[in-house]
C-alpha cells in the first residue's frame, strides 16, 4: 500500500487552515492553497496560535513549532498546489456547482494517483462529481476543530475501491484520529444527523419562547452532556434498561417538532448582524474579546477534556 506523503487542502478557512495542520503536524508536505493572500495570510497565523497552545499545554516539543509550519506551504495558484498531490482535500463552501467545478478541475490538474476527498457535511458528491478515477473519490468530514477533535468520519461511493479506503484510513490513524468507515452515503453521515435532530429541538425551544440559550446549555452541560462521553448514546440505554427503554419509546407525551428550515430566534439574530463568535456576540455575548481570544479559551478546554478522556480509556 502507497504510503500517503504529499497532502493538498483547497480553501483555507475555518477548517481547511486546521486541516494543514493535523497533516503538518505529523509530518506530511502540506500546499493549502485559497483564492486570495490574505486568507492564507490568516491561516499561517492562526495555525501558528494554535500550535502555541500545545506547546503551552506541553502537547507539542517548542522545536516543532518552525518544522510544522515549513511543511505548510501557500499558494493561490490551484496548479501549484495539487502538482504533487497523493491526497487533495477540499473544504469549500456547501455547493453543488462549485464542488462539481472544482473536482473536474482537480481531475485535470492533480497526478492520476492521487486521492480526491470532500469534507461536505451533507451533499451526496457521488451524484454529482464527474472525473475519470472515480475509485479515488470519497469524502471525509472532519469536525471542528479538526486538530483536536479526534472524529473523521469515511465515506465512500459506489465506486470507491476498498484500497482508497484502507489508504486514507491509515492515514488518518497515523494523523491521531479516529477514523470511522461508512459504507454508504446517508445524508449527515452519523454525527451531524445525531446533531441535527437535537438542533431541531433547540431552535422549537428558543423560538417558542420556552426557554432561554442560558437554560438550554446548562441544562445540556449538567445532565446528558456530562454523560456522554463515557456512556455515549446506546450503552446509555443499557445503563436504563432497555426494559424501561421499550416504556419511553412507547410514551406518547412526547412528540418531535417538524423539521425546520428557517428559525424566527436565527433570523432575528442574523438581521442584527449577531453572528456568533466572529461578531462577538449570537446567543450569548463575548465580551469584547477577540476572535483568537475566544477561541484559544474553547481549544484549552476541549484538548484538557479530550486528554482527560484518553487517561480514563474512553477516547
Amino acid at each position: 500500500m502507497t504510503e500517503i506523503r504529499n497532502v493538498t487542502i483547497i480553501g483555507a478557512g475555518t477548517m481547511g487552515h486546521s486541516l494543514a495542520q493535523v497533516f503538518a503536524q505529523e509530518g506530511c508536505s502540506v500546499w493549502l492553497t485559497d483564492l486570495r493572500e490574505e486568507i492564507l495570510s490568516n491561516a499561517k497565523k492562526l495555525i501558528a496560535s494554535n500550535l502555541r497552545t500545545l506547546i503551552e499545554m506541553k502537547l507539542l516539543k517548542k522545536s516543532r513549532l518552525a518544522q510544522t509550519l515549513n511543511r505548510i506551504k501557500t499558494t493561490t495558484t490551484i496548479e501549484e498546489a495539487c502538482r504533487n498531490a497523493d491526497l487533495v482535500i477540499e473544504a469549500i463552501i456547501e455547493d453543488v456547482a462549485a464542488k462539481k467545478e472544482l473536482f473536474g478541475r482537480l481531475d485535470r490538474i492533480a497526478p492520476p494517483q492521487a486521492i480526491l476527498a470532500s469534507n461536505t457535511s451533507y451533499l451526496d458528491i457521488f451524484k454529482f462529481v464527474e472525473t475519470r478515477r472515480p475509485d479515488k473519490v470519497l469524502i471525509t468530514h472532519w469536525f471542528a476543530p479538526p486538530h483536536i477533535v479526534p472524529l473523521v468520519e469515511i465515506v465512500r461511493g459506489p465506486e470507491t475501491s476498498q484500497e482508497t479506503v484502507d489508504r486514507v484510513t491509515v492515514l488518518m490513524t497515523k494523523m491521531g484520529k479516529t477514523p470511522l468507515v461508512i459504507s454508504k452515503f446517508l445524508p449527515g453521515f452519523i454525527a451531524n444527523r445525531l446533531q441535527s435532530a437535537l438542533n431541531n429541538e433547540v431552535l422549537h425551544l428558543l423560538d417558542n419562547g420556552y426557554v432561554t440559550p442560558e437554560q438550554i446549555d446548562a441544562a445540556t452541560k449538567a445532565s446528558f452532556g456530562l454523560r456522554m462521553p463515557i456512556l455515549g448514546l446506546t450503552k446509555r440505554m443499557d445503563y436504563t434498561g432497555l426494559d424501561l427503554t421499550q416504556k419511553i419509546i412507547a410514551n406518547a407525551a412526547y412528540e418531535a417538532p417538524p423539521r425546520r428550515t428557517r428559525s424566527v430566534t436565527v433570523d432575528r439574530l442574523v438581521s442584527e448582524g449577531k453572528l456568533g463568535v466572529k461578531t462577538g456576540s449570537g446567543y450569548h455575548q463575548y465580551g469584547g474579546r477577540s476572535t483568537e481570544e475566544i477561541m484559544k479559551e474553547r481549544d484549552i478546554k476541549l484538548i484538557k477534556l479530550r486528554e482527560f478522556l484518553k487517561g480514563i480509556g474512553e477516547l
